[in-house]
């Protein structure tokens, strides 16, 4: 087969068959129709005294027929994903109505109370202490929880101010403080409640739900379901 390589572009010496590439990242890889370009350029300049051998030929087919199947088979595999990305964004809209549970640090109050919400460590904390503050950032309530151990916690809440009255409904958000007993910062993830909103098909991956008053969370991030 004759070919030459010049600079980013790569042709077959045959304008009909020519194969460019605009950038040298695009000459990293061929499909399949540049290779039947340049399977046939090569039948179009063998030697005609010197024909191919039949096994190379067989060889040349078989191998055409390998990068068919394999493009063919990527195509299905895409097609699969799109239909299982596609049930799943229809079974995420059952959702609508229920309350999740998901990592945040959101806090819902009602006419009802509060929702739940809490913490999780992945080791213990002798002290620690949970400020909430409204929607204008302005501290509400401190509550000193002498600690948590390692794992899932809720954390209770009255609903009521550091005056000892109740909050108005709406939503709050809060953050956690611990330490180890040697006085060293220990993480923490929170967790929250939310009510399902809505649910919005991603054009990729997994579709996002959205929380009524909070944010839009990935399907795969919700915790419970109640």
């Amino acid at each position: 087969m004759i070919a030459t390589a010049i600079g980013s572009t790569v042709t077959t010496n045959n304008e009909d068959n020519k194969i460019k590439y605009e950038t040298p990242e695009d000459h990293a890889s061929l499909d399949k129709d540049d290779f039947m370009k340049l399977f046939v350029t090569q039948l179009q300049y063998q030697d005609p005294m010197k024909p191919m051998e039949s096994a190379e030929m067989a060889s040349q087919v078989a191998q055409f027929n390998m990068v068919d199947l394999m493009y063919k088979s990527n195509e299905a595999m895409e097609r699969l994903v799109q239909a299982d990305e596609a049930r799943t964004g229809l079974s995420a809209v059952n959702l609508i109505g229920h309350k999740v549970q998901y990592e945040g640090n959101t806090i819902l109050v009602s006419d009802s109370g509060v929702e739940p919400f809490g913490v999780i460590l992945e080791e213990p904390a002798s002290s620690s202490e949970i400020v909430i503050r409204d929607s204008s950032g302005n501290v509400v309530r401190s509550l000193d929880t002498n600690g948590f151990a390692t794992g899932r916690h809720t954390v209770e809440w009255d609903g009521k101010d550091d005056n000892g009255n109740l909050v108005a409904p709406g939503s709050y958000s809060f953050t956690v403080a611990a330490a180890d007993p040697e006085g060293n910062d220990v993480e923490i993830k929170s967790w929250t409640t939310g009510m399902v909103s809505g649910v919005a098909q991603e054009e990729k991956g997994m579709p996002k739900v959205e929380i009524k008053d909070g944010p839009s969370i990935k399907l795969n991030d919700i915790w419970k379901v109640s």
